[in-house]
């Protein structure tokens, strides 16, 4: 993925991932039919989960077919200059979100940065152990018939020590994906 990254503070540079542009793609030959829509959107998801608790020590801003998120410990004004894809008069969006302040409760790095998946608010979540723990408690009851194979190949659904907005993305992506009619009730 092309960054710049003299664009960015030296602390930044200092601290900054290394960038990678990713596509997946199912031919005529792949053992998984083509996909579309909802359907491609969970298969991306499983493979970013998977992908990200393997240890491999990778992270996906996104990984979809519908939204694309630029990550950076960034000013507003650097993000042209460090994500030339964002000059270039070929990208069309209906919309652009920039979430400009860094960290609320800790202290500034590029993993922390709101992911801007599916939710994008402005606060802070106090409740964050809480619901962390009340998912984590109920990922054995998760099931549903919009996704294939095991789910528990994607747990924890809630990264360990992502920020609360991360948290609260990573569950409504979930719900979102499984048509809101997740969770299995439970006694």
């Amino acid at each position: 993925m092309p960054v710049e990254l003299s664009a960015a503070g030296d602390g930044a540079r200092a601290v900054a991932p290394r960038f990678s542009q990713v596509f997946l793609a199912s031919g005529a030959e792949a053992a998984v039919p083509s996909l579309r829509g909802d359907a491609l959107e969970r298969k991306c998801f499983i493979v970013r989960k998977r992908v990200e608790h393997s240890g491999a020590g990778v992270y996906f801003p996104s990984l979809s077919t519908r939204t694309i998120v630029y990550k950076g410990m960034l000013a507003p004004q650097q993000l042209r200059g460090f994500f030339p894809d964002l000059t270039d008069e070929r990208l069309e969006s209906r919309m652009v979100l920039v979430h400009s302040r860094f960290s609320t409760n800790t202290f500034p790095s590029w993993p922390l940065a709101h992911p801007y998946r599916l939710v994008a608010h402005n606060g802070e979540i106090n409740t964050l152990a809480g619901n962390r723990n009340w998912m984590r408690a109920r990922e054995a009851f998760l099931a549903s018939d919009l996704f294939d194979g095991d789910l528990g190949r994607i747990f924890p659904i809630v990264t360990p020590g992502a920020s609360d907005s991360a948290t609260f993305d990573e569950v409504l992506e979930l719900l979102h994906l499984s048509g809101g009619a997740f969770l299995t009730p439970c006694s």
